[in-house]
């Protein structure tokens, strides 16, 4: 499986996907500049980005991990794919390692490059503990994406389409929205809020006693995802080009 994840890496480098990355990366880094002008900016201030995981991460990573499959249904080659002597499991679940390797790329990029911006401009000093601590955040943060991973990717199966999957990533923030109104204490239950939720508390909702009720629901959502998206993906779609 490492032959095809290699694969599908350097068809994403090669994809436009790649200049909006690195646009979004740009962008990224102009925002620690502005944040910087906040007065008695402290290392834990600076490295937290919880408003990253509760706004743009749930949307850009669930596009990402969805482009890489409507990516060869809108160019009609995932039949090439299948002609290679790799079983079509090989290929979905390369797919998956490979969305879950460019997340980890782009969160570790994000976090190095706020070190190196905030080493030179904070007043504070960098201790190990601090940076250690804001590093375990983001290595939480991280596995909580890879078990979206498959909930995407079903999504992306579903729809087939590149602007339709970019409608749904952004439309995937609105449940946050309706069951924030209903009541905070059911926020767990929508499984893109979870790495804002879980990877940041108790210092975003001091007020507000998580329970496993989330964590079961969306696990239970994510195996679910995990099985039809395999299903679609090697028995129900297997030849693409006829249903593209």
């Amino acid at each position: 499986m490492l032959t095809q994840t290699v694969t599908e890496l350097m068809k994403f480098k090669r994809s436009k996907m790649g200049w909006i990355v690195a646009f979004l990366v740009m962008a990224d880094c102009f925002s620690c500049f502005l944040q910087l002008g906040a007065k008695d900016l402290t290392w834990d201030m600076f490295l937290n980005e919880r408003y990253m995981n509760l706004w743009i991460r749930p949307a850009l990573f669930t596009f990402i991990t969805g482009y890489l499959f409507t990516r060869d249904i809108g160019l009609q080659s995932a039949g090439m794919l299948f002609t290679y002597p790799f079983r079509r499991s090989q290929w979905y679940f390369s797919k998956l390692a490979t969305a879950a390797a460019i997340i980890a790329m782009l969160l570790a990029l994000s976090f190095a490059m706020r070190v190196l911006i905030g080493l030179p401009l904070l007043s504070e000093p960098a201790g190990f503990a601090i940076l250690s601590r804001q590093f375990m955040q983001l290595v939480l943060t991280w596995l909580i994406y890879i078990g979206l991973v498959p909930l995407s990717a079903c999504i992306a199966l579903w729809v087939r389409s590149t602007v339709i999957l970019a409608m749904a990533s952004l439309g995937i923030l609105i449940p946050g929205f309706m069951l924030a109104v209903m009541s905070s204490e059911y926020m767990n239950l929508n499984p893109w809020l979870l790495p804002y939720l879980y990877s940041h508390y108790p210092s975003n909702l001091p007020d507000m006693p998580l329970w496993d009720t989330g964590l079961f629901v969306t696990g239970t959502v994510v195996v679910l995802s995990m099985l039809v998206g395999l299903y679609v993906y090697t028995k129900k779609n297997a030849n693409y080009e006829e249903r593209a």
